[in-house]
Order: structure tokens, then sequence, then C-alpha cells
């Protein structure tokens, strides 16, 4: 998953306890050991963030509001 210029990679839930997901970037690999599930909630609460601002976009579009002021 792209976030900004660095590509998170989780661990995989098959993977082994001690595995830890990644963070490469500019040439550096660092592994995730304790920040990695604050990472994946951060990620997935702006994932849902966007979703409901595209959602709420979308629903503008189709509002009588725009038209009166267009």
């Amino acid at each position: 998953m792209a976030v900004g210029r660095y590509i998170f990679t989780p661990a995989s839930a098959y993977s082994s306890p001690d595995a830890h997901g990644t963070l490469h970037g500019d040439g550096a690999k660092v592994e995730l050991r304790v920040t990695e599930a604050l990472l994946r909630e951060f990620l997935a609460l702006l994932d849902t963030a966007q979703e409901e601002i595209s959602r709420r976009w979308g629903d503008q579009g189709h509002s009588d509001c725009l038209a009166a002021h267009g």
C-alpha cells in the first residue's frame, strides 16, 4: 500500500508471530516492530474517511443547492 512516497507492506496473516510489516522508501527498508498495529489502524481510518468524503461529494453533485449557486 502506498503511503505518500513510501510503500507499507503488512506482515502476512500466515507469517510467523514474530513477523512484522515493513515500510520501504528512499532506498531504506524499516521493519515496524512497535508501530505496525498503529499504522494499520491509521490507514484503515484514512480509507474510511476517504470513502465517506467521496460519498458526500457524490451526493452533493445531485443536490439542488448546487444548482441554485450555478
